[in-house]
């Protein structure tokens, strides 16, 4: 009986291997049969373009800084993940005193985030630690309501967030919900001495 097996089992791989060649061999065409008609290129100069730039190199290889943000009905607040509780409460009660200012009334967006970005960088170079941004309650916006708020918020927390630890809406003494408080990093002694 095993011998009958092995018989049938061999008949078969024998038939599996005939069905397989027949079927392969006309529908595999040769290298020559491809390349038939086919002429050689014109001798001359090689016809490619100038080489590409050199693609930039990756100053850092870690993570984009970014601040937590939260909107509540008191107003807005954001900090760094390295920033404690008690610094973000000790600007909410106004403990911090803002030692520069920043008015961004009747400014469009894109010159906000500029004025803005140069208030922070001036700020960090001459040592300051806590900036007052006033960008208005939105009174005199148009129908699609206030940008300045937006833009200060989404600037700071996010281009800017490798400059700052943490920011929030300023107590009422300061103008309130129309303001910001902003508790920057002490600028490093490369970028303080102009580089």
């Amino acid at each position: 009986m095993r011998e009958q097996l092995k018989a049938v089992s061999r008949a078969l791989r024998g038939a599996k291997k005939k069905r397989t060649a027949v079927a392969a061999a006309p529908a595999t065409p040769s290298f020559a049969q491809l390349a038939r008609g086919v002429q050689p290129l014109p001798d001359g100069p090689p016809r490619l373009g100038p080489a590409p730039p050199p693609a930039p190199e990756r100053v850092s290889a870690r993570p984009r800084t970014r601040l937590w943000v939260e909107h509540g009905s008191e107003g807005v607040r954001a900090w760094a993940a390295d920033v404690p509780a008690r610094w973000l409460d000790a600007l909410e009660a106004g403990r911090v005193v803002p030692r520069r200012e920043l008015d961004l009334h009747r400014k469009s967006a894109a010159e906000a985030r500029v004025a803005l970005a140069a208030a922070v960088r001036e700020a960090r170079q001459a040592g300051v630690s806590c900036l007052l941004v006033v960008c208005g309650r939105g009174q005199h916006s148009s129908a699609g309501g206030p940008v300045l708020p937006d833009v200060a918020v989404e600037c700071l927390s996010e281009t800017l967030a490798e400059q700052v630890l943490a920011f929030a809406t300023a107590p009422r003494k300061w103008g309130g919900k129309g303001a910001l408080l902003v508790r920057l990093r002490p600028a490093s002694r490369r970028q303080s001495s102009g580089s």
